[in-house]
Parts: structure tokens; C-alpha cells; sequence
């Protein structure tokens, strides 16, 4: 099956998901949860099943249109692999978020949330894991000014934050089943907004050292 049939397919089969378990949903689902794991949002069920569907569909046809833009292929072509990797992992997570939340709001005492947790750590781990390969390109990486400016400082940035977003990823897979849920989302942001300053400045000291004398 080619990667765009798969891309259309995945957003079908959360509708089909969602029709399947219409009925027996209650008339307001919960769309969002606080760090105790306690539902703070809620939508009626008829829009709660077509939200993340049409997110889905809504992040592939912008991805189609920027690669269109921009001609992707042609002027990006090294990177092209990764991309479709990382849309395809994004779409997947997209669809285990849906089923995840549905099935949240039919058994809200189940792990679901856990779940939904290592979820989101497998998906960094993924990403970590080919952030490596990334080259320049308008959509996806860590796009600081710096690294768009100087593709060795580009490389390299890619090739640590890579390694940072693939050992948190997997640290937060672990910690969603081991700690509880206010503490695994505490060392969530920790991790990512933390990591996220640390490459930040480590990508742009990295800068300043290549361009000092220019």
C-alpha cells in the first residue's frame, strides 16, 4: 500500500471507530484531563468522534500543501523519507489518541490514561530516533534561526536533540507505569521544555563559535 493511501486510510478508519462506539457513548465526552487525571473538558459525543479525525485530515492536507509549495522532493529530497516517517508516526499517534479518549469516556477508571502516556513517549522516542537524519526543510526539526542559517550547526543540533527526545521518550514510557500521573506529567514538561531550553542554547553557542570572527 503507498504511504498516501495509508495516510487516508488511518483518519477513515478513526471515523469508522468512532460510528462503531456512537451509541453507547455518554452525551458529554471528555476531551481533556488535568495532571491528577481528572477530566476538566468536556465536548458533546457528536463533536468529540469528528475532532480528531478531522485534525488528522487537517495536518495532511497542510503537510501536502507545504510539500506542494515547496516543491519537497526536488529540493529536499535527502529529507524526504524521514518526513513521510514522521507524518506517518504523527497520524498514527493522532488515531491512538481517538481511540484512547473514546474509550476514556466509556471506562474513565481504566488505565487508559497511562496508556495514552507511553503513547506519547514511544512517539518522542520515534521521532528522537530519526531526528538524526533530518536535513534543512520548511516543516519538520528544530528550526531555530541558527540552524536554519548554518547547516553544520543544523547536524548537529539534530544529532543531540535527537538523542535527548529518543532517552526522554523512553523514561516517560517507563514513568507512566510506574509513578503516578501527576508526577510522570511533571517530568514530562521537565523533560521536554527543559531539554528544549538546554538545545536551544547549546545550538546557538554552537553559532556563535562558528560565526564569531564573520
Amino acid at each position: 500500500m503507498s504511504n498516501k493511501r495509508f495516510l487516508i486510510g488511518v483518519p477513515a478508519l478513526m471515523i469508522v471507530f468512532s460510528v462503531v462506539l456512537y451509541p453507547f457513548l455518554p452525551e458529554q465526552v471528555p476531551v481533556h484531563w488535568s495532571i491528577q487525571g481528572v477530566p476538566d473538558s468536556f465536548a458533546h459525543k457528536s463533536i468529540a468522534v469528528l475532532l480528531l479525525p478531522m485534525l488528522t485530515l487537517g495536518i495532511m492536507l497542510l503537510s501536502r500543501l507545504m510539500m506542494s509549495l515547496t516543491t519537497f522532493r526536488e529540493k529536499y529530497g535527502e529529507a524526504h523519507d524521514t518526513h513521510t516517517f514522521i507524518m506517518n508516526a504523527i497520524v498514527l499517534f493522532f488515531a491512538f489518541t481517538h481511540v484512547v479518549m473514546l474509550l476514556l469516556s466509556l471506562s474513565p477508571q481504566s488505565g487508559m490514561l497511562r496508556l495514552f502516556i507511553v503513547g506519547v513517549g514511544i512517539l518522542l522516542a520515534a521521532l528522537g530516533n530519526v531526528m538524526g537524519r533530518l536535513r534543512p526543510n520548511p516543516m519538520f526539526g528544530f528550526r531555530f534561526p541558527w540552524t536554519l542559517n548554518d547547516e553544520v550547526v543544523w547536524r548537529r543540533t539534530h544529532r543531540v536533540g535527537g538523542r535527548w527526545l529518543f532517552v526522554s521518550g523512553l523514561v516517560i514510557a517507563l514513568a507512566a507505569w510506574v509513578l503516578p500521573l501527576e508526577t510522570t506529567f511533571l517530568l514530562l514538561v521537565v523533560l521536554i521544555l527543559g531539554g528544549s531550553l538546554a538545545l536551544a542554547y547549546m545550538s546557538r553557542e554552537l553559532w556563535l563559535q562558528r560565526h564569531s570572527g564573520a
